[in-house]
């Protein structure tokens, strides 16, 4: 079989890769270097506009790399990593516009960045967040996924929580392909004195090297006679957690240990060989490793609560490993046993399954062209924008799908022109333009809401009166919701235009000066960002009917709504290309200056209205932790700059670092001297800390009394 191997962000030998698989095509993808966006006059985002997560701008050039390929063979089988989101632009696109249609996308389970998360204390940053958020979509939304066992695909899908339904008909069993790469031995090395003891995983937390060294230091305690080191490869480890793991092993122990700190691959794999090699972490993508371990005829030490090594798999305590318990006393008894009784192990043998590439469930159905095209309602609310709604009506009339309908909402304007725009529009002839003219302003939200009950198509639009959309947006869209019954909303990137240098011309390959990047399923950031969508997406009618926008939101009410549908499981599609244009007005919504409580009062609001119940529960706790960390943010990217503003509005950063930081009331250093002295008082005279209590409520009470007669 023909096959192709793409590298991403790697450097690779071209040539002894050449020699090695001389029948396998080599495609290496660098997405550091300056990328091909504008491709037939599509409008892809420069990586400086993936400002959430740099793993979406990978997931962009490995589409983009799988298009070319495209053009030059068919594909019937792609095979991606679950780690760090690579598949998600590719499953997009195949959603959006019939890609690869004929192939099967899985999604092998390595080990996700998610998975690293449940299994290990790290600090958490937002970008954490919107990763987990693209491995998620890329399981989600893939053709097939594909376990090494039954008991590694139950713990990941309860790591994201899919449901079963959703997640068990897409899982085929299929075991790593390492051992091909490096043969298989005969038999197992046999257990002696001077044996090496390898800690066969990354050395990184999950991977739990301080339980390797706890447990192998108390072999060695009970058995001095062992001569063997203790291997460990630290290359590219963090220099504050390796010397954490140092300080466990005893002085006089160090002599036994060998850290390897620069080696190359068959060195490394070199010392495997006649070793016992121990992979002690509970939850991480080790069994590669160990696979590799086993067939080189290495003794396997193995963590049973690791679901890699547990129950139902092809690792047999006594057989071809010996398990503990994941407790280092466990770890010592396995070294004791592994080396006192010296069991005879032979190395692990792969199941014999069925090939995924020949066998994998594809569900995705065929795509289809359209034959009818169902009516589109593109709902335009519209207050005092007289100026801008005739090009934003235009834009829409100009539109490749024709079968739509313009229900434009006036929310009682007031000024002149809007009037007369409006008047105007209530005489026109153009029958799919429809005006509803509201007697009393009822704000956004609401508008929204009457718009879409006067709407009549299949699907709605909904866009502010003064923004535009690409002329292939519907047409691209409705293709994508009728192929694919199973999601609701399309959701695009967003490219600013600066008001007074007016749109881009239709199809032209425009750097905006500004972008919005989302990825509409944002189940863990979108509690924090407005990651979902902008106030501009396609939807289908009967969802927008079942989410109505809160009408009590004063903001937020877009990030209200997408929240909601998430939470509910409502499914989006998310283009690569832009096909919004937000036209950037200095005195426009997003734009408006906000004073600091307002901010935090308008995400409570959001939070108490439109979180998960569990979590509307709670939200008065939560915003005691997250109110200042999140009142910066706005339901639609913006610039933290406000232009045009007599006065820029502190950020949270600027109150917080004001007061604690360098010469501020709450300065750092003055907080500890203080806070130190306060102790000692307390101990050595309490004392001096109750008098200067009651004098400090004694002066109060006379400034109040002095103060009453004065007035």
């Amino acid at each position: 079989m023909r096959a192709t191997v793409m590298i991403v962000d790697k450097t690779i030998d071209a040539g002894l890769f050449r020699e090695q698989f001389p029948y396998i095509e080599l495609v290496e993808v660098d997405t550091r270097l300056d990328q091909n966006r504008f491709v037939d006059a599509r409008q892809h985002p420069p990586a400086s506009a993936y400002s959430n997560t740099v793993a979406h701008w990978r997931s962009a050039c490995v589409f983009r790399a799988l298009a070319e390929l495209s053009k030059m063979e068919s594909i019937s089988y792609i095979e991606f990593p679950d780690a760090d989101g690579l598949a998600f632009c590719t499953l997009q696109e195949c959603r959006l516009q019939g890609f690869l249609a004929e192939a099967t996308v899985a999604v092998r389970l390595y080990g996700s960045h998610t998975a690293l998360l449940h299994a290990e204390p790290r600090p958490l940053s937002i970008s954490d967040l919107h990763l987990s958020d693209l491995e998620r979509k890329c399981l989600r939304d893939c053709d097939c996924i594909i376990a090494s066992s039954a008991a590694l695909s139950e713990a990941t899908r309860a790591a994201f929580d899919f449901p079963e339904h959703e997640w068990s008909p897409r899982v085929v069993c299929h075991q790593p392909l390492a051992a091909l790469l490096h043969g298989s031995s005969i038999r197992t090395t046999s257990a002696h004195s001077e044996q090496r003891l390898v800690f066969g995983s990354e050395f990184q937390r999950c991977g739990r090297p301080d339980l390797f060294v706890r447990g192998a230091i108390g072999f060695l305690q009970k058995s001095p006679t062992h001569l063997g080191p203790l291997t460990l490869d630290v290359r590219g480890v963090d220099i504050a957690y390796r010397e954490q793991i140092e300080r466990l092993i005893p002085r006089r122990f160090m002599e036994h240990c060998e850290f390897i700190y620069d080696a190359e691959w068959p060195e490394l794999d070199a010392r495997v060989d006649d070793a016992t090699v121990v992979f002690a972490g509970a939850f991480e993508s080790a069994e590669g490793r160990a696979v590799v371990a086993s067939s080189r005829g290495a003794r396997v030490i193995l963590n049973r609560a690791n679901p890699a090594f547990g129950e139902g798999t092809c690792w047999i305590d006594g057989i071809n490993c010996l398990k503990f318990d994941g407790t280092a006393g466990g770890l010592v008894e396995a070294l004791e046993r592994n080396f006192d009784l010296d069991q005879t192990l032979r190395p692990v043998e792969l199941s014999e399954g069925a090939l995924p590439w020949l066998s994998a469930p594809r569900h995705r159905a065929p795509w289809l062209p359209l034959e009818k095209a169902p009516l589109v309602s593109v709902v335009v609310p519209h207050y005092n924008l007289g100026g801008h709604l005739p090009a934003t009506l235009d834009n829409l009339t100009k539109q490749n799908y024709r079968n739509i309908e313009i229900v434009v909402v006036d929310d009682a304007s007031t000024d002149a022109q809007s009037e007369l725009v409006i008047e105007e529009l209530a005489r026109n002839s153009d029958p799919r333009i429809k005006v509803v003219r509201l007697a009393a302003n009822v704000g956004l939200a609401a508008a929204r809401n009457v718009g879409v009950r006067h709407s009549s198509g299949r699907y709605v639009l909904t866009l502010d009166a003064d923004d535009l959309i690409h002329p292939r947006f519907l047409e691209v869209g409705v293709a994508a919701l009728e192929n694919s019954s199973e999601f609701d909303i399309v959701v695009t990137p967003a490219g600013y235009f600066l008001d007074d240098e007016g749109p881009p011309s239709p199809g032209a390959t425009a750097n905006f000066c500004d972008y919005a990047m989302f990825s509409g399923e944002a189940v863990v950031a979108g509690l924090l960002e407005n990651r979902f969508s902008t106030a501009t997406a396609l939807f289908r009618r009967s969802t927008m009917v079942r989410f109505p926008y809160i009408e009590s939101l004063n903001c937020y009410e877009d990030w209200s709504v997408f929240m909601r549908m998430c939470d509910a499981g409502c499914r989006f599609i998310v283009t690569t290309d832009v096909f919004f244009f937000y036209r950037r007005r200095p005195n426009s919504m997003v734009h408006a200056p906000r004073d600091l409580a307002r901010q935090r009062i308008e995400y409570s609001d959001l939070l108490r209205t439109s979180s998960s119940r569990e979590l509307r529960q709670k939200s008065r706790y939560l915003m005691v932790g997250l109110g200042a960390a999140v009142a910066g943010n706005r339901a639609e990217v913006a610039p933290a700059v406000v232009e045009e503003t007599p006065k820029p509005v502190p950020t949270a950063r600027d109150v917080i670092g004001g007061l604690f930081g360098p010469g501020g009331p709450y300065d750092e250093e003055v907080v500890f001297a203080s806070l130190k002295a306060s102790r000692w008082l307390e101990r050595r005279a309490p004392w001096v800390i109750q008098g200067a209590m009651a004098g400090a409520r004694w002066t109060w009470r006379v400034y109040r009394a002095v103060r009453s007669l004065g007035k």
